[in-house]
Formats: C-alpha cells, structure tokens, sequence
C-alpha cells in the first residue's frame, strides 16, 4: 500500500502535466512525453528542496560546493554546471520517508535508522528515469552519496572508484556544509572546524571515508568556502 504521504506527493506531480501541455512563452507548442515526465520531477525536487529538513539552503550550498570540488578535481565547466543541479537532489527521497523519522535527535534506533538509511534508494528510484542530464545524474548522486571510500557505507557499500564520482564529491560537499550548520542536537562549527574534523576525523567520523582526490581539492578550494554566504 502507498503510504499515505507519498500518494499526495504523486498525486500534485500528477496534476502538473495539464499545466505543461499548455506550453509558456518560451514553450509554446506541446512538450514531449520525456518533457512532461521531467517537469513533473523538477517541480517535486523543488518543493522536496523547499522542505529539506536541513534547511532549504543546505541542497544548494551542497550543490555550489559540488561545483567547485568538481573545478578543482578539473571537470568541464558543462559537467560542472550540471553537477551542481544534480547534487541539490541528493536528499531528495526524505520527502518519501514516513512522518515522525525526519526531525528526530541524532541518535536512531536500528529501525529507524534503516528507514532513514531508504532516503538514498527512493531519490534514485525518483529520478532515475530522468531525461535530463541532471536528473539522470541526480539518480546517481542520490543513490550514492552516503557510499564511503572505504566500503563502509550504505546502501550498497560500495569502495573506492566503485563509487560514482559525481557521489564521492557530494559525499564531502555535504558532510561540510552539514558540519558548518546548525542543528537542533548541534552547533553550527567554524570553516576551518570543519575542514580539520574532514581532514583528521574524530570519534565519529574517518578521513578514510572520502576520496582522498576530493579531500584534497577540497582543501585547494577552502578559501572560496570561507567567504561562501550561508
């Protein structure tokens, strides 16, 4: 049975293709089915955005960073373009999640946990079907931003270069941009901080989960981050 949230969702997305066959300014003429299947999915990924329970600024700081991680690590400035729209996706599949899960303290339960842990698999099942290069690549990002380098990730566990790049950046975009925020079990941390708990780890968190490739060109673009307006 569809949980009685994620009907609502899929019934407004429904009701955005009459509005898009009526074409605009820009679009006259009728949009292709592809067009119609898209524009449904760019309207749920803003209002997911809109509602991200860390804040509606957090998806595109985590896609600003991914783009200069990406220019640091040498992408092209289209791959980069479209990286950055992609990464706002990452935790799109919360606006799937079951109500009373999000919000909670930091600590979960093992069950909670693996519901939460189910954010990555419904973002990537939502995008996945995509025509867009940055929802395709969205899909990507979504699935696999929560894989670590060292294997000790989810949902897959995925090691090393098994994991997308376009994940491995948003992996360190978000974990920054996490760390510099506050939250309600926590406090927002300083720039340099947060680059010295990426770079040495702590008791909950190891360098040996990100690409050491995407630590580095983190480091090259710190000064950009430090004056990055939050």
């Amino acid at each position: 049975m569809v949980p009685a949230r994620q009907a609502g969702i899929m019934s407004r997305i429904s009701r955005i293709r009459p509005v898009a066959q009526r074409g605009s300014a820009a679009s006259p003429g009728p949009l292709e089915p592809d067009a119609y299947h898209d524009a449904a999915l760019e309207a749920f990924a803003r209002q997911a955005i809109a509602t991200d329970p860390e804040g509606p600024d957090h998806p595109f700081r985590v896609g600003r960073i991914a783009g200069l991680l990406g220019g640091a690590l040498g992408l092209p400035r289209q791959d980069r373009a479209v990286l950055e729209r992609a990464a706002a996706l990452h935790d799109v599949g919360k606006a799937l999640l079951p109500p009373g899960v999000l919000g909670r303290a930091r600590t979960l339960g093992r069950g909670a946990r693996r519901v939460m842990e189910s954010h990555t698999t419904l973002g990537a099942g939502i995008l996945a079907n995509g025509a867009a290069p940055w929802l395709r690549l969205g899909a990507v990002v979504a699935l696999g931003h929560h894989e670590r380098w060292d294997g000790s990730g989810y949902p897959a566990g995925l090691a090393g270069e098994a994991v997308p790049l376009a994940a491995r950046i948003v992996a360190v975009a978000d974990v920054y941009d996490a760390l510099r925020s506050e939250r309600a079990y926590k406090e927002a941390q300083l720039h340099e901080e947060a680059l010295a708990r990426l770079a040495e780890g702590d008791e909950r968190m190891s360098p040996g989960q990100f690409d050491p490739a995407v630590l580095r060109a983190l480091a090259r673009v710190a000064p950009l981050l430090a004056t990055m307006p939050r």
